[in-house]
């Protein structure tokens, strides 16, 4: 009840006042001047308040920069703005989608003039302007673009790039023929283009507020130029051009050209009321040259030959070609006239080459052979070209000049003169020949010193033999370039051979004298040999070839003949025990193998210590190009070191070592063969009668495999599986001719050989 009381005595107050309305407007205006001006004077403060900074809600694409001086809002823009421009843009049209770099598009972006922009919003100096746009800005806010431009011919690239898969040109309204011969209208498809300028502005209007949003193109369609209505009435003179083939006609012979073919380059247009044939004439002039063109002859060059001793000029033939325009030019014109077959036009080509241009370059050419031979001479030889010889290397060349042959030219045919220099390289070159250096009593000493090759330049004398023809100057020397040895006397000095790398050692004590005679002569022919960094040993190109003219002798070998495998005399028997023994000791130095051939027949006595185990063997042959090779990859020369005393052949291969650890695994012994102990004998005509020789025992054939790996500290840098195969061999023994020769023993014993049994040597087929 009080509160009620005190609100009626206000209002009973109230209304007893009795004042004047002049006096309440005067008051009420009073008020709201004062709050106007209030108001006025807290804008005015809050306008001055902001000094160098741009106004509180104003925003440059998006990003707030009131309250920041303009350097503070560039740096922060520049930031927005790097990360927008290494993007890219969005570009839709109807279910595609393309995404393209903004650098693609030539973006770029004033930075400065943006900010500057944002400061001067409500700095315009009009009080009443630069107020309102405060208020505005602080309540609504202030969105202002950035300054952002793309390159035009940028965006046109772009588009271009598009427009394959968004495009689609129209096609006119065009007369076809269907079922089976009836001529139609087939009627128009508007087609489909980017309208670029559209397409431009809508990605300007992105890019000005730094938006990655996907941008949708600006499409237009296209209308075609030739409607069905165009073609309707044309309907019935069309039925009557292409309602049946065309043909082109020359002498005998006759094409024909499909009612279908010939609309794809041929429409009828009516102009101003008349009807006209329209042809895509580059097109129908291709194809009537790829169906006419070969009834024409080319024209034929006079030209000159040797015959007889002398050149003869052969006359030239004049030739015709088609003149496609001419022919196309004059089927349009048969059908506007409703005709249906012209005759193929043609123009006559003349040869290029003339009879008298013939006729002079044939006399010179005469009179370069008249000259007589030629002769080519260099250091320590010579020979001829014949007048025969040098008619045969000349050639005739059209002179031009602007684009026309104005005559014929004698030259020298160059790869006819380069065949005939190479086949004289026999004769010229000199191979380079290696000193030869050997490794005797630790020292390396010069056995045979270089010698400098040399080999013909062909290219070079080629031109010094041409000039010489072509100038008559019966003689020409030919160019040659020496050829460096890779190993010369001076390198003696510099190699050191400082340790021992590894060794193998095999018996060969009670050979046959002559299996004994190659065995030391092998050993003797490989003993110093030097091997460079990097370098293949290579045992036959070490000892020499194995026959009777180099010093060795005859012994027993295995051969294979027809299948059948068997120990016979053989030149060399005992060398591939000499192979053997280094391969020992080139596989246990941890040497990368090149070459390795294994025996027919396993020979124990190559298994045996202190090098060898099963299956550790190496054939060589020079006859049938069997060859024991390994290279030195230490990175330094290697020297082999050998000797035979009689008992044991003994190779040691010295040099630097290398550190490398040589891991070897067990051999792996499979398919094992039983021999037969049957004894065998045989008769040869090389022992004296009653002479018996052992020269093969009953042993087991099989496979063998045995793996080896090299190691450098903990890394693998070789891994070598050598498999071989071994055939069983039988007890054989060869005898000397007589009367009665023994009969086979049943039993598995054999007589004791007369004398010491000789180990076989492997031969080819193994």
């Amino acid at each position: 009840m009080v509160g009620r009381v005190r609100s009626l005595q206000a209002t009973a107050t109230f209304t007893t006042l009795r004042w004047p309305i002049s006096t309440l407007l005067l008051i009420i205006s009073t008020i709201i001047a004062v709050a106007f001006a209030i108001a006025a004077g807290s804008l005015l403060a809050y306008g001055l308040s902001h000094g160098p900074t741009i106004y509180r809600g104003v925003k440059v694409a998006g990003i707030d920069v009131g309250g920041m001086t303009p350097e503070q809002a560039k740096g922060y823009l520049s930031e927005r703005y790097a990360s927008f421009s290494s993007g890219s843009l969005s570009l839709r049209a109807r279910e595609h989608s393309y995404e393209v770099p903004l650098r693609d598009l030539g973006l770029t972006v004033d930075l400065d003039a943006s900010v500057a922009r944002a400061y001067q919003y409500g700095r315009t100096g009009n009080l009443w302007q630069d107020s309102a746009d405060w208020f505005h800005a602080l309540v609504f806010g202030q969105d202002l673009p950035v300054e952002a431009k793309l390159d035009e011919r940028a965006v046109l690239a772009a588009l271009e790039r598009i427009a394959p898969d968004v495009a689609r040109p129209p096609q006119d309204a065009r007369f076809v023929v269907r079922n089976g011969g009836e001529v139609v209208i087939e009627p128009e498809q508007p087609g489909t283009g980017i309208d670029v300028p559209a397409s431009y502005r809508a990605l300007q209007r992105q890019v000005v507020t730094l938006s990655a949003q996907p941008v949708s193109l600006e499409l237009v369609e296209v209308e075609p130029g030739v409607t069905a209505a165009d073609l309707e009435p044309l309907l019935p003179k069309a039925r009557e051009l292409f309602g049946q083939p065309f043909y082109l006609v020359h002498r005998d012979l006759r094409w024909e050209i499909s009612p279908e073919v010939l609309l794809g380059f041929v429409n009828l247009r009516a102009n101003d009321g008349k009807l006209s044939v329209e042809a895509d004439r580059s097109a129908l002039e291709e194809y009537v040259a790829s169906v006419a063109e070969r009834a024409f002859v080319a024209p034929k060059d006079a030209s000159v030959r040797w015959e007889t001793g002398r050149f003869v000029v052969d006359p030239p033939v004049d030739g015709q070609e088609l003149d496609p325009a001419a022919t196309v030019e004059a089927m349009l014109a048969a059908l506007e006239s409703g005709q249906h077959q012209v005759e193929v036009r043609a123009k006559p080509v003349a040869a290029a080459v003339t009879a008298d241009m013939a006729q002079q370059a044939a006399r010179e050419a005469q009179a370069l052979v008249a000259a007589g031979p030629l002769s080519l001479r260099w250091d320590g030889g010579s020979t001829e070209i014949s007048p025969e010889q040098i008619a045969g290397l000349l050639t005739f060349v059209p002179e031009r000049q602007q684009g026309q042959v104005t005559g014929l030219t004698v030259e020298v045919d160059g790869d006819r003169l380069a065949q005939v220099l190479e086949a004289l390289r026999g004769q010229v070159d000199l191979p380079a020949r290696d000193a030869k250096l050997r490794y005797y009593d630790g020292q390396v000493q010069v056995v045979e010193a270089e010698q400098t090759g040399r080999q013909l330049d062909v290219a070079a004398s080629a031109e010094r033999v041409r000039e010489a023809i072509l100038e008559r100057a019966g003689e020409a020397e030919l160019v040659t370039r020496a050829v460096q040895p890779q190993v010369t006397s001076a390198m003696a000095s510099q190699i050191v051979i400082r340790e021992l790398i590894s060794s193998g050692q095999t018996y060969y004590g009670g050979s046959v004298p002559n299996r004994k005679h190659n065995v030391e002569l092998a050993t003797q022919r490989a003993n110093g040999a030097l091997v460079p960094p990097g370098g293949t040993f290579s045992f036959t190109g070490t000892v020499g070839e194995i026959n009777l003219d180099s010093g060795y002798k005859v012994g027993y070998g295995i051969v294979a003949t027809n299948g059948r495998v068997s120990t016979v005399p053989s030149v060399g028997g005992g060398v591939c025990q000499v192979s053997t023994t280094l391969f020992h000791a080139a596989f246990w130095g941890g040497f990368p193998i090149v070459e390795r051939n294994w025996h027919l027949y396993w020979i124990p006595l190559y298994g045996q210590p202190p090098s060898g185990i099963t299956g550790l063997d190496a054939t060589v042959d020079t006859d049938y190009g069997l060859d024991f090779k390994f290279k030195n990859t230490t990175n330094d020369w290697i020297a082999i070191v050998a000797k035979a005393d009689g008992q044991w052949v003994r190779f040691e291969i010295w040099g630097t070592k290398p550190g490398w650890r040589v891991e070897v695994d067990d051999p792996v012994v499979t398919n094992v063969v039983k021999a037969d102990p049957t004894p065998v004998y045989r008769e040869s005509p090389d022992l004296a009668p009653g002479q018996q020789v052992v020269i093969e025992q009953a042993r087991d054939g099989f496979d063998v495999e045995i793996r080896r790996r090299v190691f450098q500290g903990d890394q693998l840098i070789d891994d070598l599986v050598l498999r071989s195969h071994y055939m069983p061999s039988s007890n054989v023994t060869l005898v000397g001719p007589r009367s009665d020769p023994p009969q086979q023993e049943s039993s598995g014993e054999q007589q004791p050989p007369a004398q010491p049994t000789p180990e076989p040597v492997p031969q080819p087929g193994q």
